[in-house]
């Protein structure tokens, strides 16, 4: 890990405040080095990315990140589709599929390596793993086939669900360390990594750090910067809620992550009214360099011993 270890944060968040071409700029100016891309919107018909002035659209995004000294580096697929009655139906063919594979044209063309694509997973996990297990093997070997078409590599992320009896966090696809590794394995294809999502492992029920060691720096192409309260998905700063940043960071540290710091604080700049969100993101960063140098040092201490 080099002392340039990229560090990069989501534009959703500003994107609905600025717009795209606002949110660019104000990042740059609060320091990131990369734009992590969330395509979230194009489960709309109507969004940009979906119309024919998407390549248009998107050399103007590109042409502003590289003017402003900063560039995408990662991204996400759209996924806020209606699973329950698109999944193994028609619609899943004409709808979902389609905007999914659009997307990643769009990362090509923004110049995105790597693009998170979440699993099935909107039916209850307890009891249904094996169904699940096979509806995301035949579900990621088409998306692999796509994503290679485009060059954009896939990450998996692991999930979480909210446990309908007790109304709190519980397991989910891809969130049992060895039930991840297990099946980025077996699909034996170098196309496919993970993003590990830190706070999703926490809703989980799970150590994220044990995570991290158990997938190991040969899978970990990404990340999913975040905190919570263990209680629910707070998608905010590091240090606000009660995951253990000194044991997150030594696990990058030690399994010798190569990748980037992708904060994905959705919710933390909700509370800040629009006068206070350079100052706010300006925070953000100073929170992002200082895990990063805790990363490094738990990196240099493994190649120490």
């Amino acid at each position: 890990m080099s002392k340039s270890m990229v560090l990069s944060g989501p534009m959703s968040a500003l994107r609905s405040r600025f717009g795209d071409r606002e949110a660019i700029r104000r990042m740059a100016k609060a320091g990131f080095d990369a734009v992590d891309y969330t395509f979230n919107e194009m489960v709309s018909d109507d969004c940009v990315w979906n119309t024919p002035r998407w390549e248009e659209y998107g050399k103007e995004l590109l042409t502003l990140a590289r003017d402003q000294g900063v560039f995408f580096n990662q991204a996400h697929a759209p996924f806020l589709f209606d699973w329950d009655h698109e999944w193994l139906t028609p619609a899943f063919e004409t709808n979902i599929l389609p905007k999914i594979h659009q997307s990643f044209r769009c990362a090509a063309l923004l110049g995105i390596p790597r693009i998170v694509v979440h699993p099935i997973h909107h039916i209850r996990y307890r009891g249904n793993q094996a169904m699940l297990w096979d509806w995301n093997q035949e579900y990621y070997h088409r998306i692999l086939e796509l994503g290679k078409e485009c060059g954009v590599q896939i990450a998996l992320e692991n999930m979480w669900q909210t446990d309908p009896l007790r109304g709190c966090g519980d397991s989910d696809v891809f969130s049992t360390p060895t039930e991840f590794r297990d099946f980025l394995d077996s699909l034996r294809d170098p196309w496919a990594c993970a993003c590990v999502d830190v706070g999703h492992a926490g809703l989980a029920g799970e150590d994220p750090a044990e995570l991290l060691r158990t997938l190991g720096g040969g899978r970990v192409k990404a990340v999913h910067i975040h905190d919570n309260g263990h209680r629910a998905d707070d998608h905010t700063l590091p240090y606000l809620g009660k995951l253990d940043w000194n044991a997150i960071t030594s696990a990058l540290g030690e399994i010798g992550y190569a990748g980037d710091f992708t904060f994905e604080v959705t919710n933390y700049l909700t509370p800040f009214d629009d006068a206070l969100a350079d100052q706010a993101l300006a925070f953000q960063v100073t929170v992002g360099r200082h895990l990063i140098q805790k990363v490094q040092a738990a990196r240099r201490r493994k190649e120490g011993q």
